[in-house]
């Protein structure tokens, strides 16, 4: 606190005699602080007449209000003109961190676009030295190689496994048992788990995401070193684009203003994030009349484009309508400023080859439900499928792009009878064109086949049901559906195609099937029926020739039915199994993806031309493996026979050298001299076989 009188000594002495007296009642001068954590700069304004300040005040004035509470915005001007630059202070700093994110890059018109940045960002310019000195030499560090593994000497093929409290990455072996690359050594040394929860690898397979209470850690190279260190409390979900330059990791807790985050995996920053969004879930599919209970709510997941350009979720708009917000990567901004509009949209999925976006919305009044596809970011709509008395949709890309299908849940008016319809969009056809195909049972599970044109279906009833095959085109090439063969009968509820395609295993997972394994070969019509008990995953190595069955429970709660069955087996494409191994708490097998091969398709063609030549270099190292492989097996017994006959040559010498005492002990006589002993010989004979034949 201070006095008047102390007050009145700090003023100029010019201003004292208009002051009074009295001293009043003492008083806190107040406390300056230079603080502009608040206050932002945007950049890149219209240069403007002051005859239209106002106007334009009122436009940034509306801009910004969207984005916090404003307490002043002052445009600076000199000769009756703007000088193109506003200044912006905020009620908090956390607005104005807020507006920074969300206007920086927002397109005013063509030829201004804002440029904002924090006010603190003036001082670090004006602090700048007038004359540039260069900055110190960084010595050089070698970048890391996050394709290392792909230049294995022997063309191996790496997965994870989560099991007990263990993270493993192996090698898999061709007829062997896996060896092991990296066990979390460096974590264990200092007393820490190298994963909490699960683990994921990224979609080419140059990191490795491993699951924390506390957020993500990635990990790459040969040594798998840490890459980065991503916080986010409670993740459950992450997602990471296709070309690996951006993810995104969800909580999913209700409510959360950062449930969701959208991350920059170059920078390791977080570029925005978002609250969690819970939709109503789709109703049970019940008979007409029949009550649907409670709605049921979901988390809107976001979804990445092919090329990491957009990505997008579900949402309401404002006024309670149904959108796709569809935003631009790394400026997390709305595509064209605003949200596509979707009425009643129920999922949606991106082209897996080009920026197109396909939905599905149910019936609503007297509006059929739809099926559209449309271009991103023109929002041109490529092509929209009406469909009534639906009960749900599923929407299927082929991994290739160039087919997508919707397979319908039909029910008839009474809704006691439901039947099942795909509708086949030839999606790089000119106008897009549909075709049908109807089904009259019960569809269990749909696949496409990764390299070419066929497709599975499973339908039918019981525990036996069918299994069809088609395809898009005939044998000529001509784009007709076609059906290739039906196999009738079969114990599976899924199918899991190879990545090189032909391949198929027809599978029962479950209670009802207990892991009945069909190997089908839908080139040679060729089958092999195998049984891994319980089995409840199953995914093949990049290149098709392993596949990984497991039993596998979630790391949640106590589930004591799989512990006497937990583990994996690995299994040649041909249905032979080579390894199994069984653990008392399995919980996770993932294989390491590979990149996209470089070659094009007439260099493929070449490749399966001359497999013959490839084949005898390969079969040659094969052969040396197996070589290797099984004289490092028997390398015990070897070991142990060799020691027998040096312990029996060593008794050997011991018993010659005492010959003399053993012949002195029997008066003279040796024992082993061979003149005492009468060595006769006999042959038998006993026939095995007899053959009569008679010639004429």
């Amino acid at each position: 606190m201070a006095t008047y009188a102390a007050a009145k000594a700090a003023l100029e002495p010019e201003i004292h005699e208009y002051l009074s007296d009295d001293e009043g009642e003492p008083f806190a001068f107040p406390e300056f602080r230079e603080d502009w954590s608040n206050t932002i700069v945007v950049d890149n304004l219209p240069k403007i007449p002051i005859a239209k300040y106002d106007k334009l005040l009122g436009v940034l004035k509306r801009i910004f209000a969207q984005t916090g509470s404003l307490e002043r915005l002052v445009m600076p001007s000199e000769a009756e003109k703007t000088l193109g630059v506003a200044f912006v202070e905020f009620a908090s700093a956390e607005e104005a961190a807020k507006a920074i994110r969300l206007t920086d890059g927002y397109a005013l018109d063509k030829s201004h676009v804002f440029k904002v940045c924090p006010y603190d960002q003036i001082a670090k310019l004006h602090a700048l030295a007038e004359t540039y000195a260069p900055p110190e030499k960084v010595p050089y560090s070698p970048s890391v190689n996050p394709c290392s593994w792909l230049g294995d000497a022997l063309h191996r093929d790496q997965f994870a496994i989560r099991y007990n409290n263990e993270t493993e990455i192996k090698w898999c072996e061709r007829a062997g048992a896996p060896t092991l690359e990296y066990g979390g050594e460096r974590e264990k040394e200092g007393g820490l788990y190298w994963c909490e929860l699960y683990v994921k690898w990224s979609p080419q397979g140059s990191m490795l995401a491993t699951f924390h209470n506390k957020g993500i850690a990635t990990w790459g190279d040969s040594s798998f070193s840490k890459q980065g260190r991503f916080a986010h409390s409670g993740v459950k979900k992450l997602d990471f684009s296709p070309r690996e330059a951006y993810m995104v990791t969800a909580n999913e807790i209700p409510g959360d203003k950062r449930g969701v985050v959208v991350w920059d995996l170059r920078t390791k920053k977080e570029l925005r994030s978002f609250e969690v969004a819970s939709l109503p879930a789709p109703p049970p599919i019940l008979p007409a009349g029949e009550d649907p209970g409670p709605v049921r709510y979901e988390a809107a997941h976001f979804k990445w484009s092919h090329d990491d350009s957009y990505i997008a979720r579900r949402g309401k708009d404002k006024a309670g309508g149904d959108v796709v917000s569809i935003y631009e990567v790394p400026s997390m901004t709305l595509l064209g400023k605003k949200s596509l509009r979707a009425d009643g949209v129920r999922d949606f999925h991106w082209s897996p080859t080009a920026n197109k976006l396909a939905y599905w919305a149910p019936e609503a009044d007297n509006t059929p439900a739809r099926v559209t596809l449309v271009d991103v970011p023109s929002r041109k709509e490529l092509r929209q499928k009406n469909l009534v008395n639906v009960s749900d949709c599923k929407l299927f890309w082929h991994p290739q792009g160039t087919y997508l299908c919707v397979k319908v849940v039909r029910h008839t008016k009474s809704r006691k009878t439901l039947f099942h319809s795909f509708e086949l969009l030839r999606v790089d056809a000119e106008l897009v064109p549909v075709e049908s195909l109807e089904m009259k049972d019960t569809v269990h599970a749909f696949s496409w086949e990764p390299q070419g044109h066929r497709f599975g279906v499973v339908h039918g009833n019981g525990t036996r049901p069918d299994v069809s095959f088609y395809s898009m085109q005939t044998a000529k090439g001509e784009a007709v559906l076609t059906p290739v063969i039906k196999l009738e009968g079969r114990p599976c509820n899924s199918l899991h195609w190879s990545p090189m395609g032909s391949q198929v295993i027809l599978a029962g997972t479950g209670d009802a099937f207990n892991g009945v394994l069909e190997f089908y070969d839908v080139d040679a019509k060729w089958s092999k029926t195998v049984e891994h008990y319980r089995c409840n995953a199953i995914e093949w190595d990049p290149s098709g020739r392993i596949v990984a069955t497991a039993v596998m429970q979630p790391l949640e709660g106590a589930f004591f039915k799989y512990q006497m069955d937990n583990g994996y087996k690995l299994w040649t494409f041909q249905g032979a199994c080579y390894h199994e191994a069984s653990y008392e708490n399995f919980y996770q097998l993932a294989w390491r993806p590979r990149p996209k091969s470089l070659l094009d398709p007439a260099q493929k063609k070449a490749v399966v031309k001359n497999l013959r030549k490839y084949e005898r270099r390969f079969a040659h190292e094969d052969k040396q493996k197996d070589v290797a492989r099984q004289r490092e097996a028997t390398t015990e017994k070897r070991a142990a026979r060799r020691e027998i006959r040096d312990l029996l040559a060593l008794r050997a010498k011991k018993y010659a050298q005492t010959a003399a005492a053993r012949a002195a002990m029997r008066n003279g006589i040796d024992a082993d001299a061979e003149d005492l002993y009468i060595i006769t010989t006999k042959t038998l004979e006993s026939v095995v076989r007899s053959k009569e034949e008679v010639v004429n």
